[in-house]
């Protein structure tokens, strides 16, 4: 019987746990690994829904194995990749076959595994929340995660400057490789008015911080809180240089199934042509899985974590 990780009193623990049948229009899926995202921490502490069957995890890349009734365009034995089916701190997992894109030939399973759920959102702010362009200037927070240094390559492929902020300067060769022109702690100095948009994941006081380095009728671009705690900027924040705020959210952005299956197609075919690197920051085994939610809230953790094989 194949094994799961499953929250049970804010731990994982790891059991066997049957896998369900797939249902007309499903594919059951071995897993090869499995991707980590501050998703299932906040699924921990109770700040979301708890996950299905509550086993954590909606990423990762494996082998199809069994496939539902009229499932068409994927084969058993075919390798796939998926940022949105529940589940996935397991050996098996069961879901819709429009959630699984094929994986190019020759891409390795540790890119797959960790590409997709903060490559989909690192491509909707690179390409749809701000309009940036080539010669444009931006900051991107927490620079050295997972969806930082993706999101570095992409505004870097579209001609955009980017400034990367870290946490510690051990982190810096990274995000230089992945395009930044220039790598910086969040107690540096910033030029003035320079920038047309900042990125930022963190929250709390970091985007009030940095609002003094926008230029007149630059964005602020918020996308999460890994610090715990959502920005508090508001309206009288925004004229000091009639600037734009929006908190993004993957809802409103990735559309319906064809359109995510579209995004996560150029993603997977970008990183097997080399364009687009996944930075593997860690791989801790299923059993250990806690292990890699500790070096991620540690904000020691450089790219991506991945669990099991």
């Amino acid at each position: 019987m194949p094994r799961a990780a499953v929250l049970t009193e804010g731990r994982l623990d790891v059991r066997d746990l049957p896998t369900p049948e797939p249902a007309a229009g499903e594919v059951r899926v071995g897993v090869i690994l499995a991707g980590v995202n501050y998703w299932e921490i906040m699924q921990r502490d109770g700040r979301v829904p708890a996950p299905e069957r509550r086993v954590p995890g909606r990423e990762g890349v494996g082998v199809v194995r069994e496939l539902g009734p009229g499932v068409e365009g994927l084969v058993v034995g075919q390798r796939v990749a998926w940022s949105s089916v529940g589940g996935s701190y397991a050996e098996e997992v069961t879901g819709p076959a429009d959630g699984f894109a094929p994986v190019p030939d020759g891409l390795a399973d540790e890119t797959a595994a960790g590409l997709l759920f903060q490559g989909v959102t690192a491509h909707y702010l690179a390409t749809d929340a701000w309009p940036l362009g080539e010669g444009d200037a931006a900051v991107v927070t927490a620079a050295a995660g997972g969806v930082g240094l993706l999101l570095t390559q992409l505004l870097t492929l579209r001609g955009v400057r980017v400034t990367g902020l870290v946490s510690t300067p051990d982190k810096a060769a990274v995000v230089r490789a992945a395009g930044a022109v220039d790598v910086r702690g969040y107690d540096d100095a910033l030029a003035e008015r320079s920038v047309a948009a900042v990125f930022d994941g963190v929250g709390a006081d970091v985007p009030r911080r940095l609002l003094a380095s926008l230029r007149p009728r630059g964005a602020m671009v918020l996308y999460g809180a890994t610090s715990g705690r959502e920005s508090d900027l508001g309206t009288s924040d925004l004229g000091q240089g009639s600037f734009f705020l929006t908190r993004t959210a993957g809802r409103d952005y990735l559309g319906d199934a064809a359109a995510r299956a579209a995004r996560a197609d150029e993603l997977l075919r970008a990183a097997a042509a080399g364009s687009l690197t996944v930075h593997v920051g860690g791989h801790w085994p299923l059993a250990d899985a806690e292990g890699a939610w500790e070096a991620m809230e540690s904000r020691a953790s450089r790219g991506k974590l991945l669990v099991g094989g």
